[in-house]
């Protein structure tokens, strides 16, 4: 019985006894601290400038978070009580900045329909991926205050599209994510449409970004736009650095593939073979993996050595291990979760249609968010193995409304981003509908 318990409890991370309470287990916020609303429903708290919130992230130092608010064309900007995880947004101005001044926001260029953001290591800039705009905004960061202010002329933007005040980028056609290399020095963006495209940008002291010309400047599906080529990477989705910045990991969703690309004072390039890209096919040279239909996002683990995938068309979370940057899925049912379990797949929870991930800092779990059933899913990490299984009982998931076995979740009509606070306390979703959705707030536990 003793033995049973252990492998039980390894499963789903570290040990612990049959009767506690899982380690990284969630629990909203009640009242109207637990979301937040453009206009206060569903007992949430009022919010300004958050309308279908796309993406959301928070500072290094734990203290504001940012949200990509797509049908507000605004990022809103919110102060964090590291104590509880409460979000109050900044007054007046300061609590967003808005596509020309779109809202009761202050003024920002190249922000129409924002889908990503990101922020660096060191806290001082956020940039934010606009859809509508075709372009990557650069904002400066108070670390004091929150505040956003946009870099003044054309150090401000970059865009695909001439005129606006920006500096003219490539590989920017609808741009879908964005991610700041770990040691601060990159900025990497996925634009969606053609040429499906990696941009590389190289961030100066001052938080500006300048793109080198010809194949240094971007990677892209077939080398289009003067990028060097890459394979398998048809509309990518989703990237991730890893953590000691020499590869960049891309979602490739009409490739149905996880593409590896290594860093150099060149740009981006991919290695020969099996060690670019992992897919459901080889017919461009890639490992073979499954799992993989449809993937949108990735998370990996803090020690680099596991790559999450939500795979939105298999309802899946693969597992991927990463060695030096080239990807393997591990043999059998430890190489991924499914909604109703398969042959492949080990049982998962709350994987239909699965749209955003988020590891824990301390590596003990993974977050997970449907778009299609409005739920935030919990896993516990094997730190070893990286192998995921669904938390015990009800402490698995949230779901707008309760049901499945999951307690009510609010602000969770079709969830599409989900992070951890760098302090471990806090996870936060993005949910991007535009008259339910919002951002919702729980509070982590790890004892």
């Amino acid at each position: 019985m003793a033995v049973a318990l252990l492998v039980l409890a390894t499963l789903a991370g570290d040990a612990q006894s049959a009767d506690a309470a899982p380690v990284g287990r969630l629990e909203q916020l009640g009242g109207e601290r637990g979301c937040i609303h453009q206009t206060g429903i569903n007992r949430c708290s009022v919010g300004r400038a958050v309308t279908s919130p796309q993406d959301i992230v928070v500072s290094p130092d734990g203290r504001h978070v940012y949200v990509a608010s797509f049908g507000s064309h605004a990022v809103a900007a919110f102060v964090r009580d590291p104590r509880t995880g409460r979000l109050e947004q900044l007054p007046g101005q300061r609590g967003c900045v808005g596509h020309l001044g779109a809202g009761p926001c202050s003024a920002a260029r190249a922000l129409a329909r924002p889908s990503a953001l990101a922020i660096t290591p060191d806290g001082r800039h956020v940039y934010v991926a606009a859809a509508g705009s075709n372009a990557l905004s650069v904002f400066a960061r108070n670390r004091r205050t929150g505040a956003l202010t946009q870099l003044a002329g054309m150090k401000g933007c970059l865009s695909q599209l001439p005129g606006g005040g920006c500096f003219d980028g490539r590989a920017l056609n609808e741009p879908v994510a964005v991610a700041v290399s770990p040691n601060g020095r990159r900025v990497y963006v996925a634009g969606r449409r053609f040429p499906s495209a990696v941009a590389v940008l190289t961030r100066a002291i001052d938080g500006s970004l300048t793109q080198a010309a010809g194949t240094a400047g971007c990677i892209a599906y077939q080398g289009d736009d003067g990028c060097a080529i890459a394979r398998a990477m048809r509309s990518p989705e989703g990237l991730a650095v890893s953590p000691d910045s020499r590869t960049v990991f891309v979602a490739a969703m009409r490739s149905n593939a996880v593409v590896a690309l290594r860093g150099g004072s060149h740009g981006l390039s991919q290695p020969d073979g099996a060690a670019g890209c992992i897919a459901m096919s080889t017919v461009e040279g890639c490992a073979r993996g499954h799992a993989l239909k449809g993937p949108v996002d990735l998370a990996t683990s803090p020690d680099g050595r596991s790559v999450y995938v939500a795979a939105s068309e298999s309802d899946t979370v693969a597992s991927l291990r990463s060695d030096a940057g080239a990807l393997g899925q591990p043999r059998g049912k430890s190489g991924c979760l499914r909604q109703s379990g398969s042959r492949l797949c080990a049982r998962g929870h709350t994987l239909d249609e699965v749209w955003g991930l988020a590891t824990s800092p301390d590596g003990f779990n993974l977050y997970t968010v449907s778009s299609k059933i409005n739920a935030l899913g919990a896993l516990g990490r094997n730190r070893s193995s990286g192998r995921l299984a669904p938390l015990p009982g009800h402490f698995a998931c949230f779901i707008r409304a309760g049901g499945f076995g999951c307690p009510e979740g609010r602000g969770l009509t079709v969830a599409v981003a989900v992070t951890v606070s760098p302090d471990g306390r806090n996870v936060y979703v993005a949910s991007e509908d535009a008259y339910l959705g919002g951002i919702a707030i729980f509070r982590r536990y790890v004892e």
